[in-house]
């Protein structure tokens, strides 16, 4: 995974808000404009961009060239996606357990989880994925 620093905030774009179903022309669901960097980095000194590389998460929905917003933070609970530090190497996870003892669940089914100790720890929650519908099954 690569990781990158979060841009300077740049011009809000305009908003809309639309129905799953039919579309109305109205231009009265134009709310006001809609500043990303607001809504997706709500702690800036603590959040960073990582770019998913492979496809080993591919059957969560996560793909190779997908961008995850990590936010440092944030107090990782289970069920959450988690960026963890694993023999070095930063790797998108799922978080497991209980509150008294934690573990990262691999996505193969034959694969044994991963304790949290000082070899395998975490580094940051992923609050989102932006996710490229133009280019679904990207090769890495």
């Amino acid at each position: 995974m690569r990781m990158m620093s979060p841009a300077p905030p740049s011009p809000p774009l305009p908003l809309r808000r639309g129905a799953s179903g039919f579309p109305s022309p109205a231009d009265d669901y134009l709310d006001a404009p809609l500043d990303l960097h607001r809504h997706l980095v709500p702690r800036p000194a603590s959040t960073f961009f990582m770019l998913v590389e492979g496809n080993t998460q591919a059957s969560a929905g996560f793909q190779h060239g997908d961008l995850l917003v990590v936010d440092r933070s944030l107090t990782p609970r289970p069920g959450h996606w988690v960026i963890a530090v694993i023999e070095g190497e930063l790797c998108l996870q799922r978080l497991e357990g209980t509150h008294q003892r934690l573990w990262l669940r691999p996505t193969e089914p034959d694969a044994d989880r991963l304790p949290l100790d000082d070899e395998c720890r975490l580094w940051g929650v992923v609050s989102h994925v932006i996710h490229d519908l133009q280019h679904p099954l990207r090769e890495p």
